[in-house]
């Protein structure tokens, strides 16, 4: 990993970090929550199916949970062992209260994790993998390390999930007064906020590890266009002749 990429992720943690940091007035809110609260915690509709499949498998890692919205569905759409894994001390402690307030202390296995911690879990250890909003806000090497690990340790037949935003393209970010830094970088403040890559450069990627079996595009609120990407991956497998979408 070369030293831009070190001080990139460390950047982005001391930024997740507080992002994710928890006011007394979002603890205050915390009161008006209802049993059914959980239903309204992803951004939009497709990310919440999405999560809610995982219900149905045995053993789900949400990796770079947040607040830990995903692992919370998976959970109380009947998944009976979930881990959530944060690199950001705010995040974790965000989803430790989010899932407080679901019931969910003692269901949820969350965990404040350093960059080897996927490294230790051994082989085929889970049957659900969820990644939201991670892969393409972080250092390429990062992303291709995270994505190398997942295939070792999700099952022959894992649900894998990948959330991903929108490709932005050199030209796009001109228009918008931006600056792709090695034609695919953006940072904002000194920080790196998006590593833009097109749906094939991201095929291409997965490709040695995953099998791209579905690509659904959807919309943060208040956006007009479905640009965003969600990936739904099969293991690669020595009987599978290449990647690509089936």
């Amino acid at each position: 990993m070369t030293e831009k990429d070190r001080q990139d992720n460390q950047t982005l943690l001391d930024f997740w970090d507080k992002a994710f940091a928890l006011s007394e007035e979002d603890k205050a809110e915390a009161a008006s929550w209802d049993p059914e609260s959980w239903k309204e915690l992803a951004p939009v509709e497709k990310l919440f199916r999405a999560a809610a499949s995982l219900g149905q498998k045995k053993k789900v890692l949400d990796y770079g949970c947040g607040n830990g919205w995903a692992a919370i569905i998976a959970a109380k759409s009947g998944c009976p062992n979930v881990t959530a894994a944060d690199a950001a001390p705010g995040a974790v402690r965000a989803a430790q209260f989010t899932a407080s307030l679901c019931g969910l202390a003692d269901q949820i296995k969350i965990h404040a994790v350093s960059p080897d911690w996927l490294k230790n879990i051994p082989a085929e250890t889970y049957d659900g993998f969820i990644c939201s909003n991670v892969l393409d806000v972080i250092p390429p090497e990062t992303a291709e390390e995270i994505l190398r690990e997942a295939a070792r340790i999700v099952t022959d037949d894992a649900s894998v999930i990948i959330g991903l935003n929108y490709w932005l393209s050199p030209d796009t970010a001109a228009a918008r007064g931006l600056e792709l830094q090695d034609g695919s970088r953006l940072y904002v403040d000194g920080v790196l906020r998006l590593v833009s890559r097109t749906d094939e450069e991201w095929i291409k990627i997965f490709s040695p590890f995953f099998i791209v079996e579905r690509l659904e595009y959807f919309a943060w609120p208040g956006e007009e266009t479905e640009t965003r990407r969600l990936f739904r991956l099969k293991k690669y497998s020595k009987d599978d002749t290449e990647g690509g979408i089936r």
